[in-house]
């Protein structure tokens, strides 16, 4: 679990961080060995799952002997389904990370929504969704390592 307190919101308890894949943590359908080995790092902190539409039907390849959990969505209705998880996990305890307008509602949904803008892109919709905007992958990993850097971005 990951625990801090953001002055206006409360105390905040993360036990779940929901990853969104292709242009999240993936580009064309690949993930880095670096983005792996800090996904696996994150997992001994909090349940981590990886929620996919997998565009590219790569996810078992690219991540099948880390552990990590993966759970595919299927279309239409993808931006449902993906707040329907986010619910069922519980969003007072869950971090949602995307980058698509398939993300945008999780992302509000979540306590905490963090847009990544990657070499992808972004959706408007996911920006205007998200607490948080970062601006590449591995960014996201540095701020969830560092609540302080949460904490000032959303004290209010």
């Amino acid at each position: 679990m990951i625990e801090f307190t953001i002055p206006g919101r409360g105390r905040i308890r993360i036990k779940n961080i929901v990853f969104d894949v292709n242009g999240t943590i993936a580009i064309d359908g690949k993930i880095d060995e670096k983005i792996k080995k800090k996904l696996e790092k994150l997992a001994q902190k909090v349940t981590v799952i990886l929620l996919t539409a997998d565009t590219y039907g790569t996810i078992e390849k690219e991540m099948g002997k880390t552990g990590i959990k993966i759970h595919k969505i299927s279309s239409p209705g993808e931006a449902e389904e993906k707040e329907d998880f986010i619910k069922q996990l519980g969003e007072k305890q869950t971090i949602a990370i995307g980058n698509g307008a398939n993300d945008s509602l999780m992302l509000k949904r979540a306590v905490i929504g963090i847009c990544v803008i990657d070499k992808e892109g972004a959706s408007s919709k996911a920006v205007t969704n998200s607490d948080i905007v970062v601006y590449g992958r591995e960014t996201v990993f540095e701020l969830i390592d560092n609540p302080q850097r949460i904490i000032a971005s959303l004290r209010s």
